[in-house]
């Protein structure tokens, strides 16, 4: 049996191997294959998880135009022996940076096209059962045409379909998007993302990220100041967008909406808006807008909340290894005979003995 993906030739990746950052593996690097630009994200050497298992995952996931388009596995030959996963390349940075370059126009229609962009790719993962688990700004990238496309399923994994794989879903994500549940070590499900979607409304309706200063959150409840939120919201923001983001706040996750319900009272929400005069000289998609411009710096770092809350927790809960492996044994019921059938061809066995259940370090990864 041939992989369900595709192999990429290490020689045929070429470019400088600019860093552009790090993911939940290892680092990204920009590259070129066959002539255009791609994304190069290293996983790191680990007995933890099966690196052909955890990407027949992803692969299996990025079929939407919302979510980033991933071409194939590639490794370096002896004695590097790295792997890395192949994806597009998205140009024009993250939802993060943009929100906090305020030389760039956002205005509300582009405002509800990101809102918009993020839950139908958030709804199709959750159709397929899939929790994010750390969807944040930084895993939204924004195309050269103003859309967004969501990325980095280093913490994704399939709900769970019991109540013993929900025991073993654990600690993971960024503090400032965490969901109450997962800071107080609950059990926790799909509605963690959507809890993780309302705080990127806030920042969307606000133009302001969630840091030290903006949108706070304490224990025991670890919810949201509404009144804050108000008070920093841009002019023209919508009472239905700011309703919505604060029922997607719900500390109860079976209060907060599905991602079905928030696509309709999006395309509500963003049917008032476009009734509205236009008063910018702004159109959406526009590439003359998304790629001129200086190049912004850093935006502030994620604060974490301290007080040895997410130390606490992690000490509490499954090892890393038992999540992975724990994700690894999760599958979708229904598999993708399109996917499969395209690649019969390939020559690399998914059996214990292929080259991509092999370390760098020579060890056999644990399944």
């Amino acid at each position: 049996m041939s992989d369900p993906f595709d192999v990429i030739p290490f020689e045929d990746i070429k470019g400088e191997w600019k860093k552009l950052g790090s993911g939940s593996f290892g680092n990204v690097y920009k590259g070129s294959y066959l002539g255009i630009d791609v994304a190069i994200k290293e996983v790191l050497p680990s007995t933890s998880y099966n690196v052909a298992k955890y990407f027949e995952r992803e692969w299996r996931l990025m079929k939407h135009p919302n979510v980033v388009l991933y071409l194939g596995l590639s490794r370096a030959p002896p004695p590097d022996g790295r792997i890395f996963i192949i994806s597009e390349y998205i140009e024009n940075g993250n939802l993060r940076m943009y929100i906090f370059d305020k030389t760039k126009p956002f205005p509300w229609r582009l405002r509800l096209s990101f809102a918009t962009d993020i839950s139908r790719a958030l709804a199709y993962l959750h159709a397929r059962k899939c929790i994010h688990r750390d969807l944040k700004g930084e895993n939204l990238l924004v195309t050269a045409n103003g859309r967004l496309k969501i990325t980095d399923f280093g913490f994704a994994r399939i709900a769970a379909r019991n109540e013993e794989e929900s025991k073993r879903l654990t600690f993971c994500g960024t503090d400032s998007y965490m969901s109450p549940e997962i800071l107080l070590g609950e059990e926790f499900d799909l509605p963690t993302d959507i809890f993780s979607l309302g705080i990127i409304f806030c920042e969307i309706a606000a133009r302001k990220l969630a840091d030290d200063r903006h949108f706070k959150r304490t224990g025991p409840t670890f919810g949201i100041d509404p009144e804050e939120v108000h008070r920093w919201a841009s002019p023209g923001c919508p009472p239905a967008f700011l309703a919505l983001a604060f029922d997607c706040l719900a500390e109860d996750p079976k209060a907060r909406p599905t991602t079905r319900v928030i696509l309709d009272r999006l395309g509500e929400i963003e049917t008032e808006v476009l009734s509205r005069p236009e008063t910018d000289d702004f159109h959406v998609g526009s590439i003359k807008l998304m790629t001129g411009g200086r190049r912004p710096g850093a935006p502030p770092r994620i604060p974490s909340f301290g007080a040895g809350v997410g130390k606490d927790i992690r000490h509490n809960t499954a090892s890393a290894k038992e999540d992975v492996l724990a994700a690894l044994s999760s599958g979708e019921e229904s598999s993708d005979e399109e996917s499969m059938d395209a690649s019969q061809d390939l020559s690399t066995s998914l059996d214990p003995n292929s080259d991509w259940s092999t370390a760098a370090n020579g060890e056999i990864i644990a399944l």
